[in-house]
Order: structure tokens, then sequence, then C-alpha cells
């Protein structure tokens, strides 16, 4: 809708409009005019301009909001990585397509999405994970509404919770001291005598990879002459099937390392059965039977390790650092992507 608005200026007839664009956010307009003539010939053109671009498909103004969420998340598979995309569709899968669906894209309101809000509140979902899960909403309706099947996107008026605003405390992350570091190393050593679980800590905690980066290390990453390790891939698995993958930067990049870190590789490349090849996975995965537990048990004497196979962060996690975490005392609310208090004193 257009209106003509009288101004004090030697153009006294303000022309002003508005129109929703492409992504379903209204934009707004004016111009000023010397003639009251030339004014309404600007809000007559403006209005059949703005009616003939609004205009809806109502055909896919009817189709399900799971329509348009598969529309955007095909797209999205041929354009990001698939663990970024495994993300988004298990939110969807999880949350978001139980509730919207079978719900027709345009009868949904923005008081509809509000009243979601507040029910996922009530399930006690935290404020960050809510806002995920509105944000994935809210692509689905943004991908109609580049199709012109709605004329807005209702999720960009809804009020988001904070931490704040519930009162809820932020994550407090525990950062790990020198001493911590070789308290995990050091049981993880003894424990485990014949795996390198105690240097791989190590070599985490002062190196800062994450273990995307880590299951993603070759043997030739490693430069021990220059005392630097390139990061040059991923590497995830699902199912079983493994996938590589750029790191998050979308580049390489290369980590210097620190003397005791270069002195622990130097002794556990030594001994690695892949050392003379250089496609070899740094850190070897497990075969089944490697569980948990005490090792003098039947099942932990059963495992081993496979340097043909990468390291595997989700087992580690649950059979050997969170344990390792409780034997020296320290909370399991420690992250595998391990990080060090931001001070150097307290090296080896």
């Amino acid at each position: 809708m257009a209106l003509i608005v009288k101004v004090p200026s030697p153009r006294p007839y303000e022309v002003r409009w508005s129109w929703y664009n492409a992504d379903g956010a209204r934009k707004f307009k004016k111009e000023r005019y010397r003639t009251e003539r030339e004014a309404k010939a600007k809000k007559r053109e403006v209005e059949d301009s703005v009616a003939a671009a609004s205009l809806p498909d109502y055909a896919g103004g009817k189709q399900s909001v799971a329509h348009w969420a598969a529309r955007w998340l095909d797209k999205k598979r041929a354009l990001r990585k698939p663990s970024t995309v495994r993300g988004y569709d298990a939110i969807w899968t999880a949350s978001v397509e139980p509730q919207w669906g079978n719900r027709r894209i345009n009868s949904i309101t923005t008081g509809d999405v509000q009243d979601w809000i507040t029910e996922l509140l009530q399930r006690d979902l935290k404020p960050p994970t809510i806002r995920h899960h509105v944000w994935v909403l809210g692509q689905a309706f943004s991908t109609a509404a580049r199709a012109r099947a709605i004329t807005h996107n209702p999720v960009r008026e809804v009020e988001l919770p904070t931490d704040r605003s519930v009162g809820r405390l932020p994550h407090e992350a525990h950062f790990l001291t020198g001493e911590e570091v070789e308290q995990i190393a050091d049981h993880l050593t003894k424990t485990y005598p014949d795996q390198p679980w105690g240097v791989l800590v190590r070599f985490m905690c002062w190196t800062g990879l994450r273990t995307g980066e880590v299951a993603g290390l070759n043997v030739g990453d490693v430069d021990l002459m220059r005392s630097v390790l390139h990061v040059r891939r991923t590497r995830s698995v699902r199912g079983g099937v493994w996938s590589v993958n750029t790191p998050k930067s979308g580049k390489p990049r290369t980590v210097p390392l620190m003397p005791w870190v270069k002195d622990d590789l130097t002794t556990y490349l030594a001994t690695h059965p892949g050392h003379a090849n250089p496609d070899a996975p740094l850190w070897p995965g497990t075969r089944p039977g490697a569980a948990g537990g005490s090792p003098k048990t039947k099942t932990q004497r059963s495992g081993s390790l496979d340097f043909s196979s990468p390291w595997e962060a989700t087992t580690f996690r649950r059979r050997r650092f969170k344990p390792a975490l409780a034997a020296v005392g320290l909370p399991e609310a420690v992250r595998l992507h391990v990080r060090l208090m931001p001070f150097m004193g307290n090296s080896p």
C-alpha cells in the first residue's frame, strides 16, 4: 500500500510505500514530488507494481511445511558439509516436523510459533536449543517466501528466550590446568600401557584441535623437522561409514608444536606401524571388543588397536576419557575438545 504525505519541503508531496522482499522481510521507501499530480501518478505506479510482485503462489501456500523444509534441506545437502546437514536434519526430525510437518505453510501465524516457543520452554529446553529449533522452522518459511508461496516469514517477528530472560546461568567451561592434563594422561598410560591414549590427551590439550581434525590427521601431516602440524582435513563417521571434509575454516592451517608435544610425537611415531606411510591415520581406531572397564577383564583384553582405521572420538570419550576424568576426580563436563588455562606456566 502507498500513501501521500505533505511535508515542509520544496517538494512537498512525499509518496511512502512498503513491500515484502523474497525473504519475507518488510521493506520501506519514500520519494518526494513537486506537484500532487506527480505524486498520485507515482502512487498508482507503486501500488500496481507492489501488487504484482506480492501476488502469492496460492498452490504453493497450500503445501505443507514438510514440503518446503524438504526443499530447503535438499539445497543444503548440495551446498553444505554432510555433518552440518545432519545437524539440521536431526533438529527437523526430532522437534520441528512432529509439530509443524503436516500444517499448510500459509496457515501458520507468528502467534502459533510463539505458542510453540512457550511449549518448548515448559519442556525445559534451554534457550540456545530453542533458538536452533526455531531457526530450522524459519528456513522452511524463508524457502516458501522466496518461491512466493507466502508473503512473509512469521518466524521473523517472534520473541526468543535468552538465558537471562529465563534466569538460567550460562554454562561455565572447565579449563584444564597443565597438572590436570598430566593427571589424566598418566592415568590413561598406566591403565592402558600398550595404547597411546595418554599421549593423545596431551596432544589434544596442547594443540587445541577439534575432534574431527584429530581424526583427520595422517602421519604425513606431522612435520617434526619444522615442529608444525598441518591440519588439512576432518573425518567423521556415521553408521560405520567415514567421510572426509575440510577443516571448519574451509582451508588448511598450520599449528605449531610445543617442544614436549614434539618429543611425544617423535617417540610415538617411532612405534607407529604406518610411520613410513604418509597417508596412514595418525591416531588409531579400535576393533570391536575394546570396551571400557578394568583392563584385567576378558572383554578389555579382547580389544586391540586398528592403525588402518581413524580414531573415533565418541568411542574414546565414552570408554576412555570419561572414566579417566572420574578416576582423577575431575567433572564429567570437561569436553573432549579440551583446552588449557590461558597461561603457559603450567607446562610439563
